[in-house]
């Protein structure tokens, strides 16, 4: 009878230390503040921005027997920004008042959203942690309908990676220093002209420097701070 007791403690006790070790730190938060800059071609202003993480730690992770201390996870992101647009990169607009012409180049405050999926690795590096990620998600544009007359707004798919450093403070919180690139697709910056609905200048074509070169698939930068929470963290 015992036996049986003593039996029953140690698989007990066991069952206790293995549920420890599998609840260790499997979701964290992230709330992010930063800076956001664009490629010259979107002619978009660089802009501060805000957004949230959420990442969840596989139990599954393919690098256990190569790196000890490594961490794989899935994750997802949202953040939002309100970059002003570079009336210079479009046609001037103009006005005739008698015998003189005025030329304006003409911006709009628009709004950017991010949100998208990713996969996220970390390994151990002393008491920080370094991660990288990799996703894809989408991006929308909505255009000020004050400067536009119009509601309007343009989404499409978007590809971003990137990787930071994460200083634990206490099991529950820590922060992370942070660098994302985000490449957009089918980009058309002729959808950002706040002047479309005004006369542009035919005239005078050399009136504003040259537009700078677009792409439809430029990328941008993100510097960020993070502040992490983990619940339950241990």
């Amino acid at each position: 009878m015992r036996r049986h007791i003593a039996l029953v403690g140690a698989v007990l006790l066991g069952a206790q230390a293995l549920g420890a070790q599998v609840q260790t730190k499997q979701f964290d938060l992230g709330a992010h503040i930063g800076q956001q800059v664009f490629s010259k071609g979107t002619a978009l202003e660089n802009t501060p921005f805000v957004g949230l993480d959420a990442t969840y730690q596989l139990p599954w992770n393919p690098l256990a027997s190569l790196i000890k201390g490594s961490s794989f996870g899935v994750g997802m992101l949202v953040d939002v920004s309100r970059p002003v647009t570079r009336g210079d990169q479009f046609d001037a607009v103009a006005f005739d008042f008698g015998d003189t012409t005025f030329l304006y180049a003409v911006s709009q405050r628009v709004t950017l959203l991010h949100g998208g999926l990713e996969a996220v690795v970390g390994v151990p590096v002393g008491r920080m942690r370094m991660y990288g990620f990799a996703g894809t998600g989408i991006y929308s544009i909505f255009l000020d309908p004050r400067a536009v007359k119009r509601n309007e707004k343009f989404t499409n798919p978007m590809a971003t990676f990137g990787g930071g450093l994460n200083y634990p403070i206490s099991a529950s919180i820590g922060v992370r220093a942070q660098l994302r690139t985000v490449t957009f697709t089918n980009f058309d910056r002729n959808r950002l002209d706040a002047g479309t609905t005004y006369i542009h200048d035919q005239r005078i074509r050399d009136a504003l420097p040259a537009a700078d070169p677009t792409s439809k698939n430029p990328t941008n930068m993100q510097f960020s701070f993070v502040f992490q929470y983990i619940p339950g963290g241990n």
